[in-house]
């Protein structure tokens, strides 16, 4: 059957829409790349300042090089991050000039003066931590302006500081007005992931108490490895993100609470901490060791169902618009536990590593009940949890 040729054409379109869709997807994944945009307003505040550097009159005019190195030096990804370099970096210039007068009052320059100099702009630029990565500019600018300046000190130093803050200034302005960064999407995509992954880690451990992986299982280290790459860099990631919001125009238009998304990362910080503990308990607990008596028999199908639940309550997390359902079966589940673990105490089946990790379930959903979306509406149940009659 041949094609018609309005059948063709159709086609045709729809293959070059659909090409189109896709490169423009990717150049605007390229063109917003941090990197990438940070390259084009570093590059764009550069010839700004040294554009307007030219026009500067007096002794500055002969110095129109140090604005875009002001410039390039106030650069940062955040517009507060910017906007904090750029002012440290200003008063760290100011210090160091100060340091090249001093210096000039000692004596003419030469080896002494030079290393009195650097050595006093070491000493206060350890002094002043708060002054950052401006610190580091004490030093250098001192050195700068005793040496280069000389003789000329007053016009050099005059003509090389403005330029510089004229410079410094300029790539504040470029960094808050042309594209400023948000990534407080990049926060909640680390606490999705590593959310998703502590509940998987929870399945996989019912997995492996199903199926008695032995210790030396490579499964184990995979598990381990996954939930160690997850959980790395989220609470970075969430303060990065907070800091992208001070100053910039764009946080109007895009909703979030950061102290809400640092209560989350406290929450998942405490879940990881008990899913690796879990973890380590059962590598021993399945089969046993000489040290860890196994998990009896009869907890085992319990313990599996607890795992399961209280992943679904993880996995639920932030997402229904309710969770009381998936909260009510692993409260069940945990009862279980309980009832289960009172019933099959005996001093030939102690209860010591299912305890443990029942205690460390028991946890986690403490941890998380507060911030589910039941949270104004249930009370969070005591412990099911029983201690062994004396």
């Amino acid at each position: 059957m041949v094609a018609s040729p309005s059948g063709f054409s159709a086609w045709a379109k729809k293959t070059d829409s659909s090409w189109n869709a896709r490169l423009w997807a990717w150049c605007k994944r390229i063109l917003m790349h941090p990197q990438v945009l940070l390259a084009v307003k570093a590059a764009l505040a550069c010839g700004v300042a040294w554009a307007l550097a030219l026009l500067i009159p007096g002794p500055a005019a002969e110095y129109p090089y140090y604005a875009p190195l002001g410039a390039l030096m106030a650069m940062y990804p955040t517009v507060a991050g910017t906007t904090v370099q750029g002012l440290q970096a200003i008063v760290g210039l100011g210090v160091g000039v100060g340091l090249a007068y001093i210096g000039i009052l000692i004596g003419d320059v030469g080896a002494f003066t030079v290393a009195f100099v650097v050595g006093a702009g070491m000493l206060v630029s350890g002094a002043l931590p708060r002054l950052g990565g401006g610190s580091h500019w004490i030093p250098a600018a001192g050195l700068f302006v005793l040496v280069v300046g000389g003789s000329d000190i007053a016009d050099y130093s005059l003509g090389y500081f403005i330029q510089m803050v004229v410079g410094v200034l300029i790539g504040m302005i470029v960094s808050t007005l042309i594209f400023p960064p948000l990534y407080a999407g990049d926060g909640v995509l680390r606490m999705t992931g590593l959310r998703r992954s502590v509940a998987h880690q929870l399945q996989n451990m019912g997995q492996a108490l199903a199926e008695k992986w032995a210790p030396d299982d490579i499964r184990w280290a995979a598990s381990e490895k996954q939930l160690a790459q997850a959980a790395r860099g989220v609470r970075e990631a969430v303060r990065y993100g907070e800091e992208s919001r001070k100053g910039n125009i764009r946080s109007g238009f895009h909703r979030g609470d950061p102290k809400r998304d640092y209560e989350h990362v406290r929450a998942l910080e405490r879940v990881t901490f008990h899913v690796e503990n879990i973890t380590d308990m059962l590598n021993d607990a399945i089969c046993g060791t000489a040290d860890q008596d196994a998990i009896p028999e009869a907890m085992s199908v319990p313990l599996q169902e607890a795992f399961a639940a209280i992943a679904e309550v993880l996995y639920s997390w932030t997402i229904n618009d309710d969770d009381d359902k998936a909260l009510a079966t692993a409260r069940t589940a945990m009862r279980r536990v309980s009832e289960t673990g009172y019933r099959s105490l005996s001093s030939k089946a102690p209860y010591g590593a299912a305890s443990a990790i029942a205690m460390s379930l028991q946890q986690i959903l403490k941890a998380v009940t507060p911030l589910l979306k039941t949270a104004g509406k249930t009370t969070p149940e005591k412990s099911h949890l029983v201690n062994r009659p004396s």
